[in-house]
């Protein structure tokens, strides 16, 4: 049985309810449940539902008893009894969160800012063996990403009226190097923001890092 509020059909869906139909298709789309085009055109119209009989169809037919408060659980990783599950997915409504330190990305992690935003930090994450891919969606949102700069990433995805900053600064693509992250990014009237700090450097302090990198490289060109 449902534990979700009663609320008649026809009625206006809750922020509430919109999230957690929104947190429900992000998790079947890292279970692998959905295909990304599939995943992206559900997201706009739980975006967009005007009844809470519009968000029950998107779900409907992927959970059999009608209940998405949650997904079916991803096979077990098997490495090791005490190993943390890993984290799906990162929904910030109407409010801001954040993952730093040690935490535990899943193999496909989907990230999604209306209205709100989130940083992920993943200095110390602990990412799995092979490409670990995160979507990010903003809608009047913002994301910002901080990635070692040790650590093999690539960044695609595109902006309407919003910004995609890549990354200010990265060395080139360890082909040797294991793990690796890929980031997907759709900024729609909100922006993401990826960048190369050191590990325990602020935002302030990387700025001030790039500077002086680039009046020695500037110096270097006038030698």
């Amino acid at each position: 049985m449902s534990d979700q509020p009663n609320v008649p059909a026809s009625r206006p869906p809750t922020a509430e309810r919109r999230d957690i139909t929104i947190e429900a298709l992000s998790s079947l789309f890292a279970a692998g449940r959905l295909e990304l085009e599939e995943f992206e055109a559900r997201v706009d119209r739980a975006i967009r539902a005007e009844t809470v009989a519009a968000l029950d169809a998107l779900v409907a037919d992927l959970a059999p008893t009608g209940e998405h408060r949650t997904a079916p659980a991803p096979p077990r990783e098997p490495m090791g009894q005490d190993l943390p599950r890993r984290s799906r997915a990162t929904i910030a409504v109407l409010s801001g969160t954040q993952r730093n330190g040690r935490w535990f990305p899943a193999p496909r992690h989907v990230g999604i800012a209306l209205m709100g935003g989130f940083e992920l930090d993943f200095r110390e994450a602990e990412l799995g063996p092979g490409t670990t891919d995160v979507y990010l969606y903003t809608l009047f949102g913002g994301i910002g990403v901080i990635v070692p700069p040790d650590l093999d990433v690539e960044v695609g995805g595109m902006a309407v009226m919003g910004g995609l900053t890549h990354l200010a600064s990265h060395p080139a693509r360890l082909e040797s190097q294991r793990p690796r992250l890929r980031i997907h990014a759709y900024a729609l009237m909100g922006a993401v923001d990826v960048q190369v700090r050191l590990p325990g450097e602020t935002a302030k302090e990387a700025r001030q890092r790039l500077r002086r990198e680039q009046r020695r490289l500037r110096a270097g060109d006038e030698e």
